[in-house]
């Protein structure tokens, strides 16, 4: 046995040397922001108590990614804790009384679960979200390809079809100077049907049937599911040309079929992109072009396009930013819509936001909303200086005028047809009282600063003042605290 076991241990240690250990690289990050914010006039009214919102918000982004020793394979889970309302939400708050004595709760409920739960006091909040579930790995073989399956970023240029998290399945992979990518993102399982499980119960007056158990139903069973179908190629040409092509086709099976076997409807989307930095300055072009049946309200198509283009100039220690925008808005003449369709956007105004900070889905400070997530009947133009005195802060000073493509692009001044598109009602009448209309929508004026305080660490602040056609001058002031690590 001594012999036997001896043996036993060169062997296993043999195997210990001749077996490569396996590592796991283990990486832990987040994003903490603290924002202070105030608006006045949304809406470009005047309402007290309504309009004039001022608030503290908090939002935690842990990122956890494990991966191989070679990067073959990872992992990546991001949870979001927020917006984190200070004082909404609900809390652990409570009081302990006496039996008959009346208690004096402070808080607006005690409903601590949901989104932005726990800012009331007691906090507490039961609030963690998924943002991120996904694991990456490279095909086998050599093969410049890699698979990402999961919960995951869904990005398209500027954000002006898309720029949000999604289920998905995705191929990519860069080959010389040429990228490429294959994809399929289902947006939505379809309506869920209602299911209510029956029992019967014996009375004294006889058997009863009794429906007890309501609840919604899975949509799984059925083909009743939207889902989108993406392909893009990139070609890095040179360092002043990048130019890329992607289209999009989407089946949506998820209107109207509750059980299966509604009418299918496609949505198609087709884009061009186009950057390069030509050393004196740098540009950006995106055109796409978009048709989603059965979109509006009215069960009618929504056809459109849109131009977004900017150019970035270097002069000395600052950069001056001029950039535009223009897409196609609704005409109200009955039929089909000529707007721009969309996803789920998150334009943040012409040239990925290098000026606007109100205008679209509000840049780096979204605490309220003042336009719309997507450029739909506009026409932006503007320009932005940037200056960076020292390394440690960056200065932005701003001005973009927005107008709507015709009147009838601001839904808020429709005709007997129905309108697509955002309504802005301070700028038109209606069905019932056209009214005067307004097609400037108006004047964004914005000062930022960025101070860089620690590494990963910004203070950073915007003033903002949006001056419409008609109604009362917006404003936004923010002071934001952002580590990113």
């Amino acid at each position: 046995m001594r012999k036997f076991l001896a043996v036993a241990a060169v062997a296993a240690l043999a195997l210990a040397v001749a077996v490569p250990a396996m590592a796991l690289d283990f990486k832990f990050g987040g994003e903490y922001r603290v924002r202070f914010y105030a608006a006045e006039s949304l809406g470009f009214a005047d309402t007290p108590g309504f309009s004039n919102p001022r608030g503290v918000q908090v939002r935690v982004r842990p990122r956890f990614d494990v991966s191989d020793d070679n990067g073959n394979i990872t992992a990546t889970l991001r949870l979001e804790i927020g917006d984190i309302e200070f004082g909404n939400g609900g809390g652990a708050h409570g009081v302990t009384t006496a039996p008959g004595v009346g208690t004096n709760f402070i808080t607006p409920g005690s409903a601590r679960t949901g989104n932005g739960a726990g800012g009331s006091v007691g906090d507490d909040g039961v609030n963690v979200e998924t943002k991120w579930a996904y694991i990456d790995a490279a095909l086998p073989f050599g093969i410049p390809l890699r698979i990402r399956a999961g919960l995951q970023p869904w990005y398209l240029p500027k954000g002006i079809i898309v720029d949000d998290d999604a289920a998905a399945v995705r191929f990519y992979g860069t080959s010389g100077p040429v990228s490429y990518e294959a994809s399929w993102w289902r947006a939505s399982g379809g309506p869920a049907g209602a299911a209510t499980n029956t029992v019967l119960v014996t009375t004294p007056t006889g058997t009863a049937t009794v429906l007890t158990n309501t609840q919604n139903s899975t949509s799984n069973a059925y083909d009743n599911n939207f889902d989108f179908y993406q392909g893009r190629i990139d070609f890095a040409a040179a360092k002043w040309l990048n130019a890329g092509i992607y289209g999009i086709y989407g089946r949506n099976a998820a209107t109207g079929a509750t059980t299966g076997g509604g009418a299918v409807k496609t949505w198609t989307f087709y884009g061009l992109t186009v950057a390069g930095d030509a050393d004196v300055l740098k540009y950006d072009l995106d055109l796409i072009m978009g048709r989603a049946n059965g979109m509006a309200a009215d069960g009618q198509d929504v056809t459109g396009f849109v131009a977004d283009a900017g150019v970035h100039i270097p002069i000395g220690p600052t950069v001056l930013n001029i950039a535009g925008s223009y897409a196609s808005g609704d005409k109200q003449n009955g039929g089909k819509h000529e707007a721009m369709p969309f996803i789920s956007p998150g334009w943040n105004g012409p040239s990925n936001g290098v000026i606007a900070e109100m205008t679209g889905s509000g840049g780096v400070f979204d605490a309220t909303e003042y336009s719309q997530d997507f450029p739909g009947g506009l026409i932006t133009l503007g320009a932005s200086l940037e200056y960076r005195p020292v390394k440690a802060l960056w200065l932005r000073a701003a001005y973009l005028y927005d107008r709507f493509t015709r009147s009838q692009a601001n839904c808020g001044y429709q005709t007997a047809n129905t309108c697509f598109g955002a309504t802005y009602t301070r700028l038109g009448g209606s069905a019932a009282a056209p009214g005067p209309t307004k097609t400037s929508l108006g004047n964004e004026i914005n000062l930022r600063a960025d101070w860089d305080v620690w590494t990963g660490f910004k203070v950073m602040g915007e003033l903002g003042w949006w001056i419409p056609g008609s109604g009362k001058t917006a404003a936004e002031y923010v002071l934001q605290l952002l580590y990113n690590f």
